[in-house]
């Protein structure tokens, strides 16, 4: 079984960025999906590599374990929120070994505009590629996301799950 890790940019548990992880999570068997927390890591600072502290140790532990990551995330002024930008920090120093360096990831972002948070889309792509991160070469957004979904937070929008469904399937395809 293929281990996904998956990573939401929004620490709310009401965001729409959640919403489209849960509904990700919920559509294959095909995979073993596990929301990755990471907002009680501590900010980075290099020099605690020397004595990580517990919740890097055990962050990177999780992630190292999974076969790939998905992340899914908001547009914050133009970018990526800051506590998934010190998740993705956290995980790109090699202690002895890499976490991530060419594991798969698939990038989707989402606002509440037209534009459904592309810029935080390029910007998560560039940072992960720089890293080392195989990125799958999809712009996934999704624009005024509020309309996507009902009042029990299901999908309601049939090219939005098309979307969604037809990258999933093609991001597993290629592991």
């Amino acid at each position: 079984m293929i281990n996904i890790g998956v990573l939401i940019g929004s620490f709310s548990k009401y965001s729409y960025s959640k919403k489209i992880a849960d509904y990700l999570m919920s559509q294959t068997q095909a995979a073993k999906f596990i929301q990755i927390n990471h907002e009680i890591l501590p900010l980075y600072n290099p020099d605690l590599e020397n004595k990580a502290p517990l919740e890097w140790q055990v962050f990177r532990s999780v992630v190292d374990k999974m076969d790939a990551l998905i992340f899914v995330t908001q547009e914050y002024n133009l970018s990526i929120p800051g506590g998934l930008k010190n998740a993705i920090d956290i995980l790109s120093v090699p202690s002895p070994e890499p976490h991530i360096y060419h594991k798969p990831a698939l990038v989707i972002t989402d606002s509440s505009g037209d534009r459904g948070g592309i810029n935080a889309n390029v910007h998560l792509q560039n940072v992960l590629r720089y890293i080392g991160m195989d990125v799958m070469n999809a712009f996934i957004t999704i624009g005024k996301v509020q309309e996507k979904f009902n009042d029990q937070n299901q999908l309601i929008d049939d090219d939005t799950a098309t979307q969604l469904n037809n990258n999933l399937l093609n991001f597993i395809g290629g592991l």
